[in-house]
């Protein structure tokens, strides 16, 4: 079973001790990325926090570079899957997380005019990124933008909110200074926030968000809202005995029959 990772940084000059520390760091991020990434996609019952892709092994003669992982049946299958889109320029197949590691693999391949290899365990050469490799730029949408969820954590130099949306997922925003202050004293409840939002054209999934206001969400009971409802507008169908006639007529009155 494929249990291992494996990118190999091949050219001249490409050796331990000959490349920079932070552009390795740069390298393991971004295969680390790629690989969450692509396993969340397929596998969206994992969670990100319980999936662990770390480097166990670098190897002279080039560089390579051997990842172990948590939950590894799903996330190397999945892994591999994106290798072999890649290797068949399948962009689309993949994730807006795996595109932009690879373009990390891309640029550090044209700037030591390398090839950036991908494999796993029994297959050592799934796909090749090389200095020709023309990765496809991600296209987005930009736009203004309310959404609802819990403030989990805020702070830094420079301000980001942690927030949990509805649906459970996490995004983490950027945030004014002074609304940074402001939520500290708001952790776990609900809000409302308006700000300036990215999405990916391709998902529609909501890439950044920075918020500009913020207001505090009001939980109200469903009966008192259907009684004040049935309030302002409950008078207006007293005399209505036939409920499916009323409805008939309605659309027939508005041409949708």
């Amino acid at each position: 079973m494929d249990d291992e990772i494996k990118i190999r940084l091949r050219g001249e000059g490409v050796k331990p001790g000959l490349i920079r520390s932070k552009e390795i760091a740069e390298i393991l991020e971004s295969v680390e990325e790629m690989a969450i990434s692509e396993a969340l996609r397929k596998n969206p019952e994992l969670h990100r926090d319980e999936i662990i892709v770390g480097v166990y092994a670098i190897d002279d003669a080039s560089i390579g570079l051997r990842f172990k992982t948590t939950f590894s049946a799903v996330v190397v299958s999945a892994f591999i899957s994106a290798a072999e889109a890649i290797e068949k320029e399948e962009f689309d197949y993949l994730s807006p997380q795996s595109i932009s590691s690879l373009k990390v693999l891309s640029n550090f391949s044209k700037r030591h005019n390398c090839d950036a290899i991908i494999g796993s365990r029994s297959n050592a050469e799934l796909a090749v990124i090389s200095p020709t490799t023309v990765i496809p730029p991600p296209s987005y949408i930009f736009g203004r933008t309310e959404i609802l969820g819990k403030v989990i954590r805020v702070g830094g130099k420079t301000p980001k909110a942690m927030i949990e949306l509805t649906d459970g997922s996490s995004l983490y925003c950027e945030v004014p200074e002074e609304i940074a202050k402001e939520l500290g004293h708001q952790l776990y409840s609900l809000a409302k926030f308006d700000g300036f939002a990215k999405w990916d054209s391709k998902t529609l999934e909501l890439e950044e968000f920075k918020i500009h206001s913020v207001k505090k969400f009001q939980n109200s009971d469903p009966k008192l809202v259907l009684g004040e409802l049935s309030g302002m507008v409950g008078s207006t169908f007293e005399k209505i005995t036939d409920v499916e006639s009323f409805v008939s007529s309605l659309r027939n009155e508005g041409g949708n029959e």
